[in-house]
C-alpha cells in the first residue's frame, strides 16, 4: 500500500529490498521465512493465485543469503548488484508462474517496465543500504 501511495506507474519493489536487508542481517533461514510470508501476504491481497510471490520472494532471500555467505565483503556496489539480480529473478518467476497457472497474462507488461522497476528498486536499495550496517550504540 505504501508503494502505491508514493509512486505512480512503475514502482520499486521495496519488499525485495527489505527482504535482502533482513537476510543479510539475520541469516538465510530467517530471510527465506520472511520472504515467503511477505509473498503470501502479496499473493492473498492481489486476488490471483497463491504461490508466485511466495516463491519469488523466498527465492530472493535464498539467493541473497547464498551470495552473502560466499562473499568476504559486503558493500554498496555488491548490494546493488544483488538487489538487481534478485529483483530480475523475482519478476521472471512471477511471470512464469502467472503464465503457467493462471489466466492473468504478464505479457502485457513491457520489458521496459520491468527494467525500470529493477532500476528503481536498486536506487531504493542504495538509499536504504546505510540501515543495513548502522552502528548500534553500546550501552554500558
Amino acid at each position: 500500500m505504501i508503494q502505491a501511495v508514493f509512486f505512480d506507474g512503475t514502482i520499486p519493489d521495496i519488499v525485495i529490498v527489505i527482504i535482502c536487508i533482513y537476510t543479510v542481517k539475520y541469516g538465510l533461514i530467517n530471510g527465506v521465512i520472511l520472504g515467503a510470508l511477505a509473498g503470501l501476504l502479496i499473493d492473498t491481497t492481489n486476488g490471483l493465485i497463491l504461490g508466485p510471490n511466495i516463491f519469488g520472494k523466498a527465492m530472493a532471500a535464498f539467493l541473497t543469503g547464498t551470495i552473502k555467505d560466499n562473499l568476504f565483503q559486503w558493500n554498496t556496489f555488491i548490494n546493488a548488484i544483488v538487489v538487481a539480480i534478485v529483483s530480475a529473478v523475482d519478476i521472471f518467476l512471477i511471470f512464469i508462474s502467472l503464465e503457467a497457472f493462471s489466466n492473468a497474462s504478464f505479457l502485457n507488461r513491457s520489458l521496459q517496465d520491468s527494467a525500470t522497476q529493477i532500476i528503481y528498486t536498486v536506487i531504493v536499495a542504495i538509499m536504504l543500504y546505510p540501515l543495513m550496517f548502522r552502528k548500534e550504540k553500546m550501552r554500558i
